[in-house]
């Protein structure tokens, strides 16, 4: 803000420095074409003032060597009696014509029967004093600019001191800010409070339709519990009750997340998590004959995320491909850590999607589904400074990358370049 402000003011006093400095100049130049010119005019009047009254040679010569432009040899007296004092750049019958009547240049003086006075050339208007008048111009020029954008920045300073202060405030979602200062910033204030409540309000009715669908579960889940009892001891039996327990603990969490809570910033391994939740991902890919490669290095990759949640999103990823993906449909999981960065990437042999740019978006999936899973799973790596983006993976199918900033690490907040999306057909 301050730098930008500082920017602005130093074009606009630099803008208006520069015109007033031309203006300046202008001024200045034709002043001194003015004043060369009433010098010649000077000039050429006291020489003819002298003629008139004599025309001895060297008296003449005398008043010639008296004026400016004799002096620098840019006058010249053409005597009636046939001689010529001072320097003139005219030919002789150009004298005699000008003598008998005939027309003359403006700067000339024709004293018939005694002489023609001749201003060969218009004196210079740039001399020894117009450079140093000119540099003192753009030093001045220069001092003004410096002093606006100084004052600028001092007479800007209470409003910027007002915006971070708000910035400041605003970054607490629990309090709302108070409209002091000027009339557009209290304006600003009482946008961001209208927005703000909206916000909140959003919030308010997702929870409580989060809390409504939470419940209605719990009849059914509770039903379906006590019918897998009675499926024995078998494999297929453990998998269902493995299920079933599961569903209840997100249940759980789900109404427990109503609560506000400030945010956990629990370290993970996400190597770990992802072991972990391959598993049973693994195992129900080998159910639908599907070919599954996971490639998750040993070593400890920490980030600043719970693990539960950061299993959430895994879940949420994966889902996606046997949802939308058919029985036999490879699968391929990667983690990888570089810069500050770990990145997990899902692909798929699947059709792939079909509007990558909005799959990410909340409820805007364009698959039959509700749209919140790779929503879910964007919110999860942006927790960390991260992102999540769709692209054609190497399986010519859909590629899902969650960039996570790695705990501990510094890197780099922006955006990648660039990144390719792919349209197919999901």
């Amino acid at each position: 803000m301050k730098r930008e402000m500082t920017r602005s003011l130093m074009f606009a006093a630099s803008t208006v420095g520069v015109a007033l400095l031309v203006a300046a100049a202008v001024l200045l130049v034709r002043t001194r074409a003015c004043a060369a010119e009433m010098s010649d005019s000077q000039d050429v009047a006291t020489i003819s003032a002298v003629v008139a009254v004599t025309a001895e040679p060297d008296q003449v010569r005398s008043a010639v060597a008296r004026t400016r432009a004799g002096r620098e040899g840019r006058i010249a007296v053409h005597l009636a009696s046939g001689g010529t004092i001072g320097s003139g750049k005219a030919a002789r019958a150009e004298v005699s014509v000008a003598a008998a009547g005939g027309p003359v240049p403006a700067s000339w003086r024709v004293l018939p029967g005694r002489a023609v006075v001749e201003l060969s050339e218009p004196a210079s208007i740039v001399d020894t004093w117009v450079l140093p008048e000119l540099v003192v111009l753009a030093l001045m020029g220069f001092l003004a600019t410096v002093v606006a954008v100084v004052a600028g920045r001092r007479r800007c300073a209470p409003l910027v001191q007002d915006l971070c202060s708000l910035a400041d405030t605003a970054r607490d979602g629990r309090i709302r800010v108070r409209a002091t200062g000027s009339g557009e910033l209290a304006d600003l204030v009482a946008a961001l409070n209208e927005a703000a409540d909206r916000v909140e309000r959003a919030r308010a009715g997702e929870r409580e339709m989060i809390a409504d669908v939470s419940h209605r579960l719990r009849t059914p889940l509770t039903a379906l519990r006590l019918d897998v009892e009675a499926l024995g001891d078998g494999v297929l039996a453990r998998r269902i009750r493995g299920a079933v327990a599961a569903l209840d603990r997100d249940v759980d969490r789900i109404i427990e997340s109503l609560q506000p809570a400030e945010p956990r910033l629990v370290p993970c391994d996400l190597g770990a998590v992802v072991r972990a939740r391959m598993g049973f991902w693994a195992q129900l890919a080998a159910d639908q004959h599907r070919w599954c490669d996971v490639n998750v290095p040993d070593r400890p990759m920490s980030v600043e995320i719970a693990a539960d949640v950061l299993g959430a999103a895994v879940d949420t990823v994966l889902d996606n491909v046997f949802q939308h993906t058919p029985s036999g449909t490879p699968l391929a999981v990667e983690v990888s850590a570089h810069a500050g960065w770990i990145t997990l990437v899902v692909d798929d042999g699947g059709p792939g999607v079909s509007a990558p740019a909005e799959a990410v978006l909340r409820r805007s999936s364009g698959g039959g589904s509700t749209g919140l899973g790779l929503a879910i799973a964007r919110a999860a790596a942006e927790t960390t400074g991260g992102s999540l983006h769709v692209e054609r993976g190497r399986l010519n199918g859909a590629r899902v990358r969650m960039r996570f900033g790695e705990a501990g690490r510094t890197w780099r907040g922006s955006e990648p370049r660039a990144w390719r999306l792919w349209q197919g057909a999901r």
